[in-house]
């Protein structure tokens, strides 16, 4: 049974007795913790829209139940305790309390609704707990229910093979040492960087610097020379640029005396 297939009953199929998510809906849809005030507020309201407009649902149902379309949702004044569904329940929002939403669903209502990664969510989720742990402390129970389900890296020797992150670093020493050309470099890191997000793979620290690095060089990079603007890296500066980040961030940083 596909994603769009299971759990497109009413509410009672997606919330358990004592107003949580049900086990059984949300089997295989982790939820992600998401910061929420006192109502659903424009920046939440953006992400169910356009998870919404992904799996193709015209409007979402609450509970108690009433439509509303896409575009007033970011202006209903709609408060907690509250259940924001699709009508065939591919996805959902409970929003128990000030403070906090619950979102999960499936793999592509997901993709859209927390488009930096769920296990990126979770952590600023932590971050968001702990600073408003003295007027809000049940948030970090809420975090502490729903951290990261992966490790964030920031060591070459951490990041296990076979993962989108171990894809960016052979791009970096192939692209460094010139074994790959800058087109096939620059499509393969967006690639990894896509699958990155579906394996909820995180980096921190200098390697998350120097992820940033290369992505902010290639966002000055066109692989087709047809579509590059004046401005634009071309393959040498491209090329010169990540290695000298890469090899940056090879060095290590000198001894104190």
């Amino acid at each position: 049974m596909t994603d769009s297939q299971k759990g497109d009953g009413g509410p009672d199929d997606v919330l358990a007795p004592d107003g949580t998510f049900a086990t059984s809906w949300l089997r295989g849809r982790p939820p992600v913790p998401l910061p929420a005030g006192g109502r659903i507020d424009a920046m939440l309201a953006r992400r169910i829209t356009a998870a919404c407009r992904t799996v193709g649902a015209t409007h979402v149902l609450a509970t108690p139940p009433s439509a509303r379309p896409h575009g007033p949702l970011e202006g209903a004044p709609l408060r907690p305790p509250l259940l924001l569904r699709t009508p065939d329940a591919q996805g959902a929002v409970l929003f128990p309390a000030a403070g906090y939403a619950l979102i999960a669903g499936s793999a592509a209502f997901m993709a859209s609704a927390v488009a930096e990664g769920a296990d990126a969510a979770r952590a600023a989720f932590a971050r968001y707990a702990r600073a408003l742990s003295s007027r809000h402390p049940h948030l970090r129970d809420v975090a502490a229910a729903h951290p990261p389900r992966h490790p964030s890296r920031s060591r070459l020797d951490a990041v296990p093979p076979s993962t989108a992150t171990a894809r960016h670093i052979a791009l970096l020493e192939a692209f460094a040492e010139g074994t790959c050309a800058a087109p096939e470099f620059a499509r393969g890191w967006w690639s990894a960087r896509a699958a990155s997000r579906t394996e909820d793979q995180r980096v921190h620290g200098a390697l998350a610097r120097l992820f940033d690095e290369v992505f902010m060089l290639l966002e000055q990079y066109a692989p087709d020379p047809a579509l590059a603007e004046p401005e634009d890296l071309d393959d040498t500066a491209l090329r010169t640029a990540v290695t000298t980040a890469w090899t940056s961030f090879r060095t290590p940083p000198p001894a104190n005396d």
